[in-house]
């Protein structure tokens, strides 16, 4: 593991995501006068994608970025999982649907889905694929692209994704200052949310680790699981459920895996 790939990789990621955020936040709090675009919010995904590939290209040149771009977007994983990434968050969202539906017979309009004011078009097929791109590739091509495989030939993967999760955190900070929906969170919405997001680095570490370190699995689950949990109309408590369930699923993997869901660096490529 090399402390200064991965303090480079944190400084570009911040760095690029930040300036961009930062932006939007000092001029809400500060009322500048600056013209904000809509694309601003989303573009500033592309953060930890950036990162990992100036890290990469800094500190093993362009045979290093290429082979990054080889491994993990030009090796595709079994359709198997595929299927899981993109068929676990639809899963995910479906069971608050129906019981809200059939217990209090409140059903979602399926129209409003991931209709955000943050998001700079209204056709669901397009905000999806601008998920999976600004935050499926953004994030995932730094997270679980760099930082994860990083930490894996350190520590083993349970250890390796908490800290992923760790520097995964802090990078949302800007938006606390300038999104209504992470302000309303309060002490122990945030809490929860931090909860969340450790457990679902955990869900992730293991589903690419199961791709053999393609990204694309994981690239479809965040971009599948945005769509559905940050619309502005969507009911609350489905984000809410949406996230335990992946907490009872990382308790699943967990049991069924074991030791399995360890990354043994002897037997495995995880640069």
């Amino acid at each position: 593991m090399n402390k200064n790939k991965i303090l480079t990789f944190i400084l570009i990621s911040y760095g690029f995501s930040w300036l961009i955020w930062g932006r939007q936040a000092l001029n809400q709090h500060f009322d500048l006068g600056w013209s904000i675009s809509k694309w601003n919010h989303i573009v500033a995904g592309l953060g930890p994608f950036v990162g990992a590939i100036l890290t990469t290209l800094i500190f093993e040149k362009w045979a290093g970025t290429n082979a990054y771009f080889k491994k993990k977007f030009f090796t595709f994983p079994s359709l198997k999982w595929i299927l899981v990434g993109v068929g676990m968050p639809v899963v995910f969202f479906l069971i608050p649907y129906l019981f809200l539906g059939l217990i209090q017979n409140e059903w979602a309009n399926l129209t409003i889905i991931g209709l955000n004011s943050k998001v700079p078009i209204s056709n669901t097929i397009i905000i999806w694929l601008m998920w999976c791109f600004f935050y499926g590739i953004g994030e995932e091509g730094g997270w679980r692209g760099f930082l994860f495989p990083e930490f894996c030939k350190k520590y083993n993967a349970r250890l390796a994704t908490l800290y992923t999760a760790l520097i995964w955190a802090p990078w949302h900070l800007p938006i606390f200052f300038y999104d209504k929906d992470f302000q309303a969170m309060g002490v122990m919405g945030i809490i929860g949310w931090l909860v969340g997001l450790i457990f679902g680095s955990l869900l992730l570490g293991w589903l690419v680790k199961q791709s053999k370190w393609s990204l694309w699995a994981v690239i479809l689950w965040h971009g599948t699981f945005n769509l559905f949990t940050t619309s502005d109309l969507i009911n609350p408590l489905y984000p809410g459920i949406m996230s335990g369930l992946v907490i009872v699923v990382v308790f699943w993997i967990a049991r069924k895996f074991g030791k399995n869901l360890e990354i043994k660096t002897a037997h495995n490529n995880v640069s």
